[in-house]
């Protein structure tokens, strides 16, 4: 199958996969965006076109010169989100273009943020969505698929919605990171936005005091922007400890980090979104006194840790494995024939 993931602007430049490597349309040599780990392993959705005989990622953007490149697609993924929605550029970012230039794809809107910027955007959006084939977003549970968001759109879109769960590179991470013999030691990780960060520093600091346990966080000097360090300097501090806390509040979000803990053994506490509710059921809640109670039960019983980390890594194929997804849109494909 012919894949293309779509936007209608990013950060990210646009990039084909080419014997598990992706490489930048820009310069034709193997790329490497801010937040991936190497031009073999993306993150959450930049994943989707490993998954395919062909499969590559255009940023619209940059193509509206030049115009889109030339490939007879089966199956395109556009998130329109952004610029794209505003009325002044609507007609260039439009579904009506698309068709124009590939039509024997079958294109379905990817939701990528739960929410737009505004009330322009909200009715342009309705508008793509109902000239897309169906609708498909990352995310899986009952509690994502009624976001107000979600239950609102599917009054006023007369398509079909399909929930998939994101693409992780689950050999790759555990291939380079995962190591079998843990420090007791907590990693205290915060989320870039501040509505997301809980109280994970001031709880992780109370448990390493009260247990005797250290406690570890990224290294910020003051000024230095959040994303200083590179996802490959990051994920090697993190994966060396045994706990993991992240008290994420948000339900809105599919929870890429956790994904990756549950690849590289180890085990996480607190948080609400998606996959913390999915992975580490009996940890994922913000509840500090339930959370002090587990998390003295795994820090003295080993048998509690590995049965924890089994039961993620085990799930994480499960669901998130490329291999489920790839059968999840097969499926998904299949349908809309």
């Amino acid at each position: 199958m012919k894949f293309a993931l779509i936007t209608d602007m990013s950060e990210i430049k646009s990039y084909y996969i080419k014997d598990n490597v992706s490489y930048g349309y820009h310069d034709e040599k193997p790329y490497v965006y801010h937040h991936a780990f190497s031009a073999e392993c993306y993150l959450a959705m930049f994943n989707l076109p490993w998954l395919f005989d062909f499969g590559c990622y255009l940023d619209w953007q940059e193509w509206q010169d030049k115009g889109l490149p030339d490939y007879d697609f089966d199956l395109i993924f556009y998130d329109n989100g952004k610029a794209g929605l505003e009325n002044e550029n609507y007609d260039d970012y439009s579904i009506s273009r698309l068709r124009e230039k590939y039509p024997n794809a079958k294109i379905l809107g990817w939701i990528k943020e739960v929410n737009v910027a505004n009330e322009v955007r909200l009715k342009n959006r309705i508008r793509f969505l109902n000239d897309c084939d169906a609708i498909v977003t990352s995310g899986i549970s009952d509690n994502f698929k009624n976001i107000d968001m979600f239950k609102y759109l599917r009054t006023v879109v007369d398509k079909k919605w399909h929930f998939l769960s994101q693409p992780v590179n689950i050999n790759y991470l555990f291939d380079n990171f995962y190591s079998q013999e843990k420090e007791s030691v907590i990693w205290s990780y915060l989320p870039n936005p501040m509505y997301r960060r809980g109280r994970t520093y001031e709880f992780t600091d109370y448990l390493g005091k009260k247990y005797d346990v250290e406690v570890r966080k990224k290294p910020l000097q003051p000024g230095q922007d959040f994303a200083h360090l590179s996802q490959w300097e990051f994920i090697d501090m993190w994966s060396k400890c045994a706990f993991h806390f992240n008290m994420d509040p948000s339900d809105i979000h599919p929870g890429n980090q956790v994904m990756q803990t549950a690849a590289v053994g180890c085990i996480n506490f607190g948080g609400l979104n998606e996959s913390h509710t999915i992975l580490y059921p009996e940890t994922a809640t913000c509840d500090e006194k339930i959370l002090e109670e587990i998390f003295v039960e795994h820090l003295n019983d080993e048998i509690k840790r590995f049965e924890t980390i089994e039961y993620a890594w085990e799930t994480l194929n499960e669901i998130y494995s490329f291999k489920s997804v790839t059968d999840q849109i097969n499926t998904l494909y299949e349908e809309l024939k």
